[in-house]
């Protein structure tokens, strides 16, 4: 598939995966990337509401969720790919959660949390990465410029993390060098 490089309505990308999610025991893959503030989390959404009244059963995972805290994005995505791994074998997998106020390792979480999805996504920075885009199905790259991001994360977060911007700004960059998601992906979307 080659990128799209325009603002294409939620409903669009909802269509197209609607029309592409095969009838199977294992669910569509859908990544939605994108630097921190560029409105994956809000894609995401939308999308699943799209698909679910389209009669989808559908499932959002976020990366951040199973990565050890703002230095190992880079490091932690394995987690990440070993649960899609277990989820593209056998239709569910479950990875312990990262509790981002305690700073340690949680509980386990089983996904998806019930029954079957037909439709998995996958949204976060990394979640179209090098070692995660082999599972996907349909990658989404969703772009702003910094001031944009940044102003959403602070509207957005009722904490402020401003201290930890650049440190996963780092991460974000070394991810995109080892693998340029953001010229490689199936949509390539501006956001601002």
């Amino acid at each position: 598939m080659s990128p799209v490089n325009d603002h294409l309505a939620n409903t669009t990308v909802a269509q197209l995966v609607a029309a592409c999610a095969p009838t199977s025991p294992t669910p569509f893959f859908v990544g939605i990337d994108g630097r921190s503030g560029a409105g994956k989390t809000t894609l995401a959404n939308n999308l699943a509401t799209e698909l679910c009244r389209a009669g989808r059963r559908v499932s959002c995972i976020e990366v951040e969720e199973f990565i050890g805290g703002w230095t190992a994005l880079a490091t932690d995505l394995w987690r990440v790919a070993d649960l899609l791994a277990a989820l593209r074998r056998t239709g569910t997998g479950a990875a312990r959660v990262w509790d981002w106020e305690a700073h340690t390792w949680g509980a386990q979480r089983t996904i998806p949390a019930e029954g079957s999805v037909d439709v998995l996504i996958l949204t976060g920075c990394g979640s179209t990465s090098k070692s995660i885009r082999s599972y996907l199905d349909v990658t989404v790259w969703l772009e702003a410029p910094q001031t944009v991001r940044r102003a959403r994360v602070r509207a957005r977060d009722p904490y402020d993390w401003s201290g930890y911007w650049e440190v996963w700004a780092r991460q974000e960059e070394n991810l995109l060098r080892d693998f340029p998601s953001h010229l490689r992906n199936d949509f390539i979307l501006q956001t601002a």
